[in-house]
């Protein structure tokens, strides 16, 4: 079985919600707070059976209803008899209802309402994880719950695999250690009252357990290294757990195949940014039947023949999503309820569609925030959020996301997947694109008033009277600074791309050979701040303005994210 969809009603946050999965990887985004944890809970719920709680009805007098879509195997639709969908036969619907804190889950067919066992549901076998789980108290051989039943599983194997009486000590070198112990502890009143002693354990696992440790290349053992590498194995080892249990179901079974339900809440917490896409990587990897090692395992010690897993993670970090923006799933808050995108459900033409998926490794954080501003090249980029700060605006705190288009055809398709995302957008254009794309006029797209960046910042400067912070950002940045000489072709060439008029460059110049009122002067430092254009020139340059030489154009677009956010 794969799970296909998901409704919930009156389930905490989540009311009238439906969510489409796609077959191998699912990513869970949104703000805090929204329902992300809810909607893994409420899945991990139906298929372990376990009942709902007062505090997870929304409303205390109706009935909480979950409807699951299953696409079934062969075998599963004969497991299932004629409990089909009659629409398409390789689905089955469920409905799963709670009426009340005090009943039990009742699982039926969704179109039929015949009641379908639990026992049936549970041959989807769901694999949970989440971040609350400490490895310090897991990742030790002698745990028979958690990740350590696993390495407690392995030892018990062992000695399985020995001769019957196998002897794993040295007894005669113990007993000594057994008979100076007691000889020490007998005069102990505690110790001799009770008749309390030291003895050697003589159940092969309990003694194995406790002697294996732990330990990396420098014989440090796992509780005293890194969280990182910690949870990173709790997270594999808690895959290995829960096929311990299901495998010992599965012993009659002479083809062994095992379809999984790995649900992740946030596995990102602890890792670095290499180790989260890592991590991700191993499960992908796990769940597609692709990992050798792991495969050889599973059939080793559980006969396991053909192991598949559909991965649904919740997460708040942009390293742990893929490349495929069709495999999001972002909840989001309007209007006081809670909703959800389906990216596989959007609507986008070819020419998008390619547009995104070029795009999408660079935008990936936009994906968390409230608001995105889409600018066309580098220097908007670099100075931006300085622009932001200055205006008494924090990008970070107002979940303002900033995001490079690389060029102006890339800004209106980013927009789109971001109105259809539910995500507040607004993109800044160079005038030149505009005129020579003929883009009509948008509500959230803003043009420069001048050709480009570099000319709007040079004219809002001479605008203002700040010729010294032009020079300043020309100092910042430049070592020969007012002493930097231009040529004349590139003057010139600079004449000809912003159409200025009634003026050529005969010879080249210095800065410091130009007056501010020169007809020159302005062609200058276009030409200067064209040559040089990056993040870091935009950056000198949100650092050297105030809030009254920032373009009106740009002002405006940040405003105008602010006030759609609120």
């Amino acid at each position: 079985m794969i799970l296909r969809g998901i409704k919930l009603s009156n389930y905490r946050n989540l009311d009238d919600i439906k969510v489409i999965f796609s077959d191998d990887i699912n990513y869970i985004v949104g703000e805090n707070n929204v329902g992300k944890s809810n909607l893994l809970y409420s899945i991990n719920r139906v298929f372990s059976g376990k009942n709902f709680e007062s505090s997870d009805f929304h409303d205390i007098s109706k009935p909480i209803e979950i409807v699951l879509r299953l696409l079934l195997t062969d075998l599963e639709k004969g497991m299932f008899d004629d409990l089909i969908d009659p629409k398409d036969t390789d689905y089955i619907n469920v409905r799963v209802i709670q009426d009340n804190p005090d009943e039990y889950l009742k699982y039926s067919h969704y179109e039929s309402s015949e009641v379908i066992s639990l026992a049936d549901i549970r041959k989807l076998l769901l694999i949970n994880y989440d971040s609350l789980r400490n490895p310090k108290n897991e990742l030790d051989f002698s745990k028979t719950k958690g990740a350590g039943s696993f390495l407690n599983f392995i030892v018990k194997r062992f000695i399985e695999c020995q001769v019957e009486g196998t002897s794993f000590l040295n007894k005669n070198a113990v007993k000594k250690l057994e008979r100076y112990t007691t000889s020490i502890l007998s005069n102990i009143a505690v110790f001799d009252r009770f008749r309390i002693q030291p003895l050697v354990e003589n159940n092969n696992q309990e003694m194995l357990t406790r002697i294996m440790v732990l330990k990396d290349s420098n014989s440090i053992g796992i509780s005293e290294i890194g969280y990182g590498v910690q949870y990173n194995m709790l997270i594999v080892l808690s895959i290995l757990e829960k096929i311990i249990t299901y495998a010992k179901k599965m012993q009659n079974d002479e083809d062994k195949q095992l379809q999984t339900l790995l649900v992740f809440d946030e596995p990102e917490i602890h890792l670095h940014p290499y180790l989260q896409r890592t991590i991700m990587k191993d499960i992908l990897k796990i769940a597609s039947g692709e990992d050798v090692e792991f495969n050889s395992i599973l059939h080793e010690l559980f006969g396991i023949k053909n192991f598949r897993g559909q991965i649904i993670v919740a997460t708040h970090s942009p390293n742990i999503i893929g490349d495929d923006y069709l495999k999001l799933i972002r909840l989001y808050s309007e209007h006081g309820s809670t909703d959800v995108v389906n990216t596989r459900n959007l609507s986008l033409n070819q020419s998008e569609k390619k547009q995104l998926m070029m795009q999408f490794e660079y935008i990936k954080e936009a994906i968390f925030a409230r608001g995105v501003i889409i600018v066309e090249g580098e220097s908007e980029y670099g100075s931006f959020k300085l622009f932001g700060n200055t205006m008494g605006i924090d990008f970070d705190r107002e979940a303002i996301a900033l995001i490079k288009a690389g060029g102006a055809e890339s800004i209106i398709p980013l927009m789109k997947l971001f109105d259809k995302l539910k995500i507040e957008s607004v993109g800044v254009m160079d005038k030149d694109k505009k005129i020579e794309k003929n883009i009509p006029a948008q509500e959230n797209l803003f043009f420069t008033t001048q050709l480009c960046f570099d000319s709007e910042i040079v004219y809002r400067m001479i605008k203002c009277g700040r010729e010294d912070v032009l020079e300043k950002i020309l100092t910042d940045y430049d070592s020969k600074g007012t002493e930097r000489y231009m040529q004349a072709s590139a003057l010139n060439k600079a004449i000809d791309k912003f159409k200025i008029k009634n003026i050529k460059a005969d010879k080249g110049y210095k800065f410091s050979e130009l007056s501010i009122n020169e007809k020159m002067y302005p062609v200058l430092y276009i030409t200067w701040f064209s040559v040089n254009k990056g993040i870091i020139l935009g950056k000198i340059i949100g650092q050297n303005i105030d809030k009254k030489m920032i373009p009106a154009c740009y002002a405006r677009a940040i405003r105008k994210i602010i006030e759609r956010t609120v």
